[in-house]
């Protein structure tokens, strides 16, 4: 190659880069960006020796590209998860709960502010969740789909399931004619922006169950992910069912919360048994 074509292949270089990423140059003065209405003025900028004047995009026309990208990007995720976990497995009971519709008892308070203040603040990226635990039937479900609900609401990926279910989703995937791999599985749990997990501990254990808990929670963990679960056992008592190492991971990664009421489901029970012999003294039975 001869010098002359080398200096016009490098001239030629110098233009692409040059005008990578800015418009053609039509006025001295700039452009008005028809977005915002604000004035860019031409750049200048010196490439290998070499000086250009071009005109660069506005700086909220880069942000919409970012943003659409970003969009994107989110469309592709959650089609992944979404297509593993429909729904969220949230089912029909709690795909309408919110903090607005949960019942507020003795015992409840802290739990719902701090649900609420989770939802304010949540940043997928800050792997500090929330660890819900009480006795059977106390709201501590409804606190978690409120969440899952919440975020769903303002364009989060989120997976809700509980443990038993993801349990079982992930031994499905041991037969030959699955569609999905475990890998598949525990990829969706990786990328989602939050887990949450309801009825931790209400599995039955193996060598393989614990190994699998612990390996999402760390995966989780390790990818700087949160995860939110709920469970009627106490910190102690999970140590004790699921092991040392699901236990530390889990109070590194979640802030235990004690939600104090006694069982909901109990009171309700009571009261229709009340209702009953109310019904059966006067006769009206």
């Amino acid at each position: 190659m001869s010098h002359n074509q080398s200096t016009d292949l490098m001239n030629q270089l110098v233009d692409n880069i040059t005008k990578n990423g800015a418009t053609t140059l039509s006025n001295p003065d700039g452009v008005v960006c028809v977005h915002c209405g604000t004035l860019v003025p031409p750049l200048e900028v010196e490439v290998l020796g070499r000086k250009r004047t071009v005109q660069p995009v506005c700086k909220c026309v880069t942000k919409l590209q970012a943003a659409e990208q970003k969009r994107f990007e989110n469309y592709q995720r959650e089609k992944d998860v979404r297509r593993l976990f429909a729904i969220s497995d949230v089912g029909n009971r709690y795909q309408n709960v919110t903090f607005t519709n949960f019942t507020v008892r003795p015992g409840t308070e802290n739990s719902l502010k701090l649900a609420k203040h989770y939802v304010s603040r949540f940043n997928k990226e800050n792997p500090n969740a929330l660890l819900f635990f009480g006795e059977p039937g106390n709201g501590k479900t409804h606190l978690a789909a409120a969440v899952h609900n919440a975020l769903v609401a303002q364009g989060h990926v989120i997976v809700f399931i509980s443990m038993t279910d993801l349990l079982n989703k992930i031994k499905s995937t041991f037969n030959k004619a699955a569609k999905e791999t475990q890998d598949d599985i525990l990829k969706a749990l990786a990328v989602c922006d939050l887990l949450i997990i309801d009825d931790i501990g209400a599995e039955k254990i193996s060598d393989w169950v614990e190994e699998t808990v612990y390996r999402i929670l760390d995966t989780r963990y390790r990818c700087n992910r949160p995860v939110v679960a709920t469970s009627n056992l106490t910190t102690d008592e999970i140590c004790a069912k699921l092991g040392s190492r699901i236990h530390d991971r889990l109070l590194e990664m979640c802030q235990p919360v004690y939600n104090a009421a006694t069982s909901y489901r109990k009171e309700l029970a009571q009261k229709r048994t009340q209702h009953l012999s109310k019904l059966i003294q006067t006769g009206e039975i």
